[in-house]
């Protein structure tokens, strides 16, 4: 049988492999106590990561900016360049300090599988990681992060790679793209589906022009490997209407996920349930699937009305229920 541990001793296993020594002095507050509570874990990180930044920015202004540098005599390059590489690599923990903090918050005192982490995985995490400064690209890569150490696998390296090159005007225009997003999840884990309904038009002929999608930030959402080039795609999405099984004789609608909450179609009228209903629109990609759980979302409220207009001009009602498990619905035999 397998055991779980500490979601935040588990974060330590992933920052040790990715950092290597690293993390020794980096993450000592955190191994000391790595039974606490997420908030003395963060707080001892934050006291932390102060004192390193405030180090850096006083180093900073000593070799960058100092009034007191004789450009006209001797000048030793040498220790110049050293120092700069010194801010830069204390740079570098910061960011990745950071990060980490932000993950160890987020897993706060959840268990998870005690699995081996992917040792090219971290590699790969923390040498993109470390040059990361934003701070609001900084919480997309700790929300990988964290998980990732609740379940290994969630992203993959070639997707790590896809968010190393966004930059934080792409990434708010795909959380904007997320938040008009329905996911079609059997189990509430595996995705079968994910799009943004282009609600009868098409997509590329700008039909989601008027929800800031349109075809020029599509184009760009491709270029960086989020969605698939074809913008009119369609995927069957009777299973959330209705497929009638037997013993006993009742009915089972799937949910999909809108805005973080599940629903079901409900016909309006009489409908043939073999009958397919194609949901055209603009689907992610493997990596666009991988990433929509950490972009965020953003209220829609005119997108919403919209995707409810459209359903009910199929003769079908969005109607809300409370998790993404399968909902059985009696019939007559």
């Amino acid at each position: 049988m397998e055991l779980n541990v500490k979601a935040l001793e588990k974060l330590l296993d992933y920052a040790a492999s990715g950092v290597g020594s690293v993390a020794g002095s980096m993450l000592a507050p955190w191994k000391a106590r790595r039974e606490a509570q997420a908030k003395q874990i963060a707080a001892e990180g934050d006291a932390n990561v102060l004192r390193i930044q405030a180090e850096a920015q006083a180093e900073a202004r000593a070799i960058l900016v100092s009034q007191d540098t004789d450009v006209t005599g001797e000048l030793d390059i040498a220790n110049t360049v050293n120092q700069r590489i010194q801010f830069q690599e204390r740079k570098r923990q910061i960011n990745i300090a950071s990060v980490v903090r932000q993950a160890a918050s987020q897993l706060g005192d959840k268990e998870v599988a005690n699995n081996e982490p992917d040792h090219d995985w971290t590699a790969r995490f923390f040498s993109d990681v470390q040059d990361v400064s934003s701070e609001e690209m900084q919480s997309l890569w700790a929300k990988v992060l964290a998980g990732e150490v609740e379940r290994a696998g969630s992203t993959s390296i070639r997707t790590l790679g896809i968010l190393k090159n966004i930059d934080q005007d792409t990434a708010r225009l795909f959380r904007k793209f997320c938040s008009a997003c329905v996911f079609l999840s059997p189990d509430g884990k595996t995705l079968m589906d994910a799009r943004v309904p282009s609600l009868g038009g098409n997509a590329a002929s700008n039909s989601l022009k008027a929800y800031n999608l349109n075809f020029d930030a599509l184009n760009v959402l491709n270029e960086h490997g989020l969605i698939i080039s074809d913008y009119n795609s369609w995927y069957d999405y009777k299973l959330s209407i209705g497929l009638r099984v037997d013993n006993p004789p009742r009915l089972i609608r799937i949910p999909f996920r809108f805005q973080d909450r599940y629903w079901i179609l409900v016909p309006t009228n009489e409908r043939n349930l073999n009958k397919e209903f194609r949901l055209s629109g603009v689907a992610l990609t493997r990596s666009g699937r991988e990433l929509s759980g950490v972009a965020g979302l953003e209220t829609t409220d005119e997108f919403s009305q919209a995707l409810s207009g459209f359903f009910q001009g199929k003769g079908l009602q969005m109607a809300e229920v409370g998790s993404p498990e399968p909902q059985f619905f009696p019939v007559s035999p």
